[in-house]
């Protein structure tokens, strides 16, 4: 069996730049060379042993504490543990910048700003009548964005809050759901009338 079929993880080769502190001490600045949910390499000209307590700050990416599992002449290998929840949303970011087609209009789809939520929570009701707490990690005037336990099914209508929506893509938190238009609005009323 080779090296590469014992990974768990496929890696991805990306280049970003790095802060890098070994062992709480020593900070270097140095190069991603590639990364998977697991482990990552690093270019960097610092020292560091196996075993070094290693905290990995990649600028776009994320923040990863781990420990050096191998050494070579122009940097080392860390592997790293994650919850779950942040191995399934970094494997998301890896699957994005690996595949940028699948990106495309994933990060701007709605048309008004997103502003983040302070730790908001909210009851979604679903489609079959059940209700699901969720929380608001950021919400715009034409959809919001939040962490669940349960994710409705793409295309189902909800309501969060006091707001009809649908259901457009699931995260690795939660789900993403657009506003629909209030039907009151969208129909044109018989009362009124122009003058």
């Amino acid at each position: 069996m080779s090296k590469s079929e014992l990974r768990r993880y496929r890696r991805v080769a990306l280049d970003l730049p790095a802060r890098i502190i070994v062992n709480t001490i020593d900070e270097y600045q140095g190069r991603l060379i590639n990364i998977s949910p697991g482990d990552l390499a690093l270019q960097v000209e610092g020292k560091a042993v196996v075993g070094d307590a290693v905290v990995v700050y990649l600028s776009g990416l994320d923040v990863i504490e781990g420990r050096v599992a191998r050494v070579f002449p122009d940097g080392f290998a860390m592997s790293f543990i994650l919850s779950k929840k942040r191995r399934a949303i970094l494997t998301e970011q890896l699957m994005l910048r690996a595949n940028p087609s699948f990106a495309d209009g994933l990060g701007d789809r709605r048309s008004s700003p997103r502003h983040p939520a302070s730790d908001q929570r909210m009851v979604c009701r679903l489609s079959d009548g059940s209700s699901l707490f969720v929380r608001v990690l950021d919400r715009s005037v034409d959809g919001i964005s939040v962490d669940a336990p349960r994710k409705p099914p793409v295309g189902s209508s909800i309501h969060v809050g006091r707001e009809r929506a649908v259901v457009i893509r699931h995260t690795a938190r939660g789900f993403v759901a657009i506003y629909e238009p209030d039907a009151a609005q969208s129909q044109p009323s018989s009362r009124l009338r122009a003058v």
